[in-house]
């Protein structure tokens, strides 16, 4: 007789196995290749008749003060960071052109070649040093840049919607200054592909252009085979036989993780509020709604740190409560004590993360503390150090059990538990790689982004599909509702493709960033096949409901969130994310915008949000605590939250998109950041047409929050009877 266990195990969980092993020795291998070929730091910046600018020890230092001051969840350095605050390498050239320009009396008007050579930095050796020679009018404008960002990082840091007087040492300023001023010198002399954008003087070379064609015609190529696979399996599998599994009532160790959901639930409402600020302070930096002091309490870049990690978090612990539910149907035994211990330690964890981000961001901790226990101020991954590799044990830990129950879970299911464990142990590694170097920042940037990259995508576009995809599989399983077979294909393939896809297309942010050029090409054609997996569900879940197999309130429930979470997939990630702002030649001009915005705002909460929110609606319908007619609340729910992020695009992120681009063309890629320009006329941000659309993002955001609302409403009006039961 046929073990179908083994026969589903052994094909498709060990090709997903395989390529998480694959994915990281890749990345560690091309480490070597990578960190031969960076951007110098140079010894020294001088001018001409020898007079020192700053050093490389002021470089690195800078880039350390970046991160510790929070910058980066305001403005951005070559577009990575803040998408509201500006982007400090495009302004301060623009501050250095300004300045130069007006040194050597250039005029305007057909002054930009010799703008160009004024500004272009020479690398030369002198005694065994590595110096950078750059122009006395350069000069003239990085002392410029110094003084006009030790005023507006000081007595003028409340304008920006930063706390009052943010950084008030000059010394600490130059510092920073140099850092940006590095970023300057090393797009000009080519090391970012012509970015960022300003006429005249930095345009996309022609990597740019041939990256994007190339990766046009993989992805026609790639696509048809693919999709032609897919559709013989779908036909091969739509007639296998469905096995609906019967659950019986939660222990009472099941319904104790069942508090770790409800957790989760405030933890989303207090993000969806914290966008909402975030919203207003694109409009009043100084005040909300005419309330003084918020600043000092709750600056821009606190609040965006916080938005954004508890989008992680609240997605992470309903993992982590919903694993912890579902362990016992697996046949793994846990007791009350080790889940009470796990959904403890994970509370404890998410709540020190962001205390620590929000004390660190107020008032710095001292070195090497704010590294380990307060913010390492890195783009998107801000989390101190201690608490990444907590994360990260928790993860392994979690991945071991849900191994174990591979092997005692019912056979249908158990390959889909294999291959959600792998994505676990691979999201975790993931998190121990953020944690590099442990004791200090990295010093080189364009290093630092490579592990940065990795890291996210291990979390976002590699392994989180992985998890989320065979997780809505086991319950479509389990209802009965998808042939085991044709679950597993899904999950395996998918889960494959993602890995592969998602890890290596990490390299489609090192367009702009130093990496070597050959990340260019790579990238661009990975992160783009991302997209072929996803109309999987989306086919499967629709022809289900239209040959009337949908019948019962939890059936329709769960395909109802699994049709919004893939419809939100496919617009988010394939449209705006790998169709759109991942082409180079598109990227280029939309890098860091609110083009990036749209792909986030559309990805994550409904290709990932959507799918958790369901774990928490499965968990306590199967604990009594919801009954059917709340389920057709929250079915309809689910698609008043999906509305409103799409409201967010259509009257604000989309316009506000199309006006950077264009805006950008005309001015350069430093206009599209800013709310003041260098002589102190307004930016971008004040402009009457952009404050208009700023206002319209409410309208989305309101409808978002009603969505929101009823489930907060529902899941916490169960919690009262829920505590009941487990005193009783």
């Amino acid at each position: 007789m046929v073990n179908v266990r083994e026969v589903l195990n052994n094909n498709w969980s060990r090709l997903v196995l395989a390529m998480s092993i694959i994915v990281y020795i890749f990345y560690f291998a091309a480490a070597a290749y990578t960190f031969l070929n960076l951007p110098p730091i140079p010894d020294k910046v001088v001018t001409e008749d020898g007079r020192l600018l700053f050093t490389a020890d002021d470089i690195v230092e800078g880039k350390y003060l970046s991160q510790k001051y929070g910058l980066y969840d305001y403005g951005a350095f070559l577009g990575f960071g803040g998408y509201f605050g500006p982007d400090y390498t495009a302004y301060t050239l623009e501050i250095i052109a300004r300045t130069a320009g007006g040194v050597a009396k250039l005029s305007p008007e057909g002054g930009s070649e010799d703008l160009k050579a004024l500004l272009d930095p020479r690398l030369v050796e002198r005694g065994g040093e590595k110096v950078v020679i750059v122009s006395d009018a350069f000069a003239k404008g990085y002392e410029r840049a110094v003084e006009y960002w030790y005023t507006m990082l000081s007595q003028r840091s409340e304008e920006l919607g930063l706390k009052p007087n943010l950084i008030t040492d000059k010394g600490v300023v130059e510092k920073i200054v140099a850092y940006w001023t590095w970023g300057v010198i090393i797009a000009l002399m080519g090391y970012t592909n012509g970015f960022p954008y300003k006429p005249g003087i930095l345009e996309a070379n022609v990597h740019v252009l041939q990256g994007t064609w190339i990766t046009f015609i993989i992805l026609l190529l790639a696509t048809m085979p693919i999709a032609g696979y897919v559709i013989v399996k779908f036909i091969d599998y739509w007639r296998e036989p469905r096995v609906e599994i019967q659950l019986p009532p939660p222990t009472r160790a099941q319904k104790i993780a069942l508090i770790g959901m409800a957790l989760a639930v405030l933890g989303l409402s207090v993000q969806g509020l914290l966008g909402g600020y975030l919203m207003h302070k694109y409009s009043e930096q100084t005040t909300l709604y005419g309330i003084e002091g918020v600043n000092s309490v709750l600056p821009f870049n606190v609040a965006r740190a916080l938005h954004f990690n508890l989008a992680i978090l609240w997605i992470v612990v309903t993992w982590i409560s919903f694993a912890l539910f579902m362990l016992p149907y697996l046949g793994y035994r846990l007791s009350e004590r080790q889940v009470t211990v796990i959904l403890g330690l994970g509370a404890i964890v998410a709540l020190a993360l962001l205390f620590g981000i929000w004390i660190h961001y107020l008032k710095p901790l001292p070195d090497p503390w704010w590294y380990l226990i307060g913010s390492q101020g890195r783009p998107f991954i801000n989390q101190g150090i201690v608490y990444l590799i907590l994360i990260g044990l928790l993860g392994f830990m979690l991945s071991y059990m849900l191994r174990k129950a591979s092997t005692t879970a019912p056979g249908p299911v158990a390959p889909l538990v294999k291959i959600v464990s792998i994505g676990v142990a691979g999201m975790s590694l993931g998190a121990i790689v953020a944690a590099l170097p442990i004791y200090k920042p990295w010093a080189h940037f364009t290093m630092d982004e490579y592990f940065r990259w990795i890291t996210i995508h291990s979390f976002v576009e590699g392994f989180w599909p992985a998890i989320v995809i065979p997780l809505l599989l086991a319950l479509m399983v389990v209802r009965g509702l998808v042939p085991p077979k044709l679950a597993v294909a899904v999950a395996g393939m998918d889960a494959s493709l993602e890995i592969a896809t998602g890890m290596i297309g990490t390299a489609h942010h090192y367009y702009w960033g130093g990496q070597p050029t050959f990340w260019l090409y790579l990238g661009a054609v990975a992160s783009t096949l991302e997209v072929i997996p996803i109309g999987f569900l989306i086919a499967y879940a629709v022809v289900l409901w239209l040959r009337g197999q949908v019948k019962t309130e939890l059936d329709k429930t769960i395909v109802t969130f699994v049709l919004v979470a893939a419809f939100g997939g496919a617009i988010g990630v394939v449209v705006f994310g790998a169709g759109m702002i991942n082409m180079p030649i598109i990227n280029y001009y939309l890098h860091g915008s609110q083009g990036t915005m749209v792909h986030a705002h559309l990805a994550m909460p409904l290709a990932y949000g959507v799918p958790t929110m369901l774990f928490w609606v499965v968990s306590f319908y199967l604990a009594g605590l919801i009954d059917d007619g709340k389920l057709r609340l929250l079915r309809k729910a689910v698609v008043v939250l999906a509305i409103g992020f799409y409201l967010q695009y259509l009257l604000s992120l989309g316009p506000l998109m199309v006006k950077q681009y264009t805006a950008e063309l005309d001015t350069g890629y430093w206009y599209i950041r800013s709310l003041v320009t260098p002589d102190g006329a307004p930016g971008f941000w004040d402009e009457p047409s952009v404050e208009r659309f700023i206002w319209l993002r409410m309208i989305g955001d309101v409808v978002a929050a009603l969505g929101i609302l009823a489930f907060l409403v529902v899941m916490w009006s169960a919690v009262p009877r829920l505590l009941r039961e487990l005193r009783g």
